[in-house]
């Protein structure tokens, strides 16, 4: 998994992929969902 881990109630969800440099409270995330499709897992 690239980028930063994102918990919500204490589980894994996803991932901060992209931050805007003008605004660091803005960016984009992965679900965990599509990383485990693109991996294969299930």
């Amino acid at each position: 998994m690239s980028g930063s881990p994102i918990i919500q109630e204490d589980k894994l969800i996803g991932a901060v992929t992209h931050v805007f440099v003008n605004d660091p409270t803005s960016g984009y995330g992965g679900h965990i969902e599509w990383m485990l499709q693109e991996a294969e897992i299930k």
